[in-house]
């Protein structure tokens, strides 16, 4: 399988370089929209038990570098080990993005020739998921998919982050406020948790307690979110 996974990913590369995307690591094309928007063509591989089979689910999207730097900084997760274009901050599976709306993989086969099912894949990245990409990539359009639930991955941490660095604020800590909120449930919480759960809240008069196992790092998030919007409504950088 390894001599046909080599030729399908020939394939792809020569017909996805025509439109300037490069391969990196194992499973990756790349494509700079600009200087900040990493495009994005990935590929989840699956065998389902089959001896010398893999299944082949394209997943198209992007990341802003500007946005990714700065989630990174902000829950503290700064030493990755990852490249910067692993994974993706908005995306889909290609097959979502074609005419059927449902999950799509492609299959080869040792005992198969694949240049024609590898050719097939690659007509539907360039037919269907190019479109999807400039989409993404407008950053306009990307805030406004995402205030309205058109594009789901925002989870909380894009919309501020991407409304604080297009220099909103308030809607930034609104946001911050709704997703909190989203969240809200009567258990779950430590003390001390509920405590920052109040200091976030006090704008509202009232405190929101989530239940969900990811609010402890939501929370250092938002706290972190907050004290930087402090230290740059007072002119003061959080470098210094």
């Amino acid at each position: 399988m390894k001599e046909q996974m080599t030729k399908i990913k020939s394939i792809l590369n020569e017909r996805l370089v025509k439109y300037g995307f490069k391969k990196r690591g194992y499973d990756y094309f790349v494509r700079m929209a600009d200087e900040d928007i990493i495009q994005n063509i990935g590929f989840g591989i699956a065998t389902y038990g089959e001896k010398h089979v893999r299944y082949l689910n394209p997943s198209i999207g992007v990341i802003y570098k500007d946005v990714n730097k700065l989630e990174l900084h902000l829950r503290n997760l700064e030493k990755t080990k990852y490249p910067e274009y692993v994974g993706l901050m908005v995306g889909s599976a290609l097959g979502y993005l074609m005419p059927e709306n449902s999950y799509r993989e492609w299959r080869f086969s040792d005992n198969e020739d694949v240049t024609k099912e590898a050719n097939s894949m690659a007509d539907a990245i360039i037919n269907y998921g190019f479109p999807y990409l400039d989409l993404l990539s407008d950053r306009t359009e990307l805030i406004y998919g995402l205030e309205i639930g058109k594009y789901s991955q925002g989870d909380g941490y894009l919309l501020p982050i991407f409304h604080y660095l297009n220099g909103n604020n308030k809607r930034a800590l609104e946001c911050i406020d709704e997703f909190i909120k989203k969240l809200s449930a009567s258990s779950y919480l430590e003390d001390y948790e509920i405590d920052i759960l109040k200091k976030l809240s006090e704008e509202n008069g009232e405190a929101h307690i989530v239940n969900n196992n990811g609010l402890k790092s939501y929370l250092e998030f938002a706290d972190n979110f907050r004290q930087m919007i402090g230290l740059h409504e007072s002119g003061i950088s959080m470098s210094e």
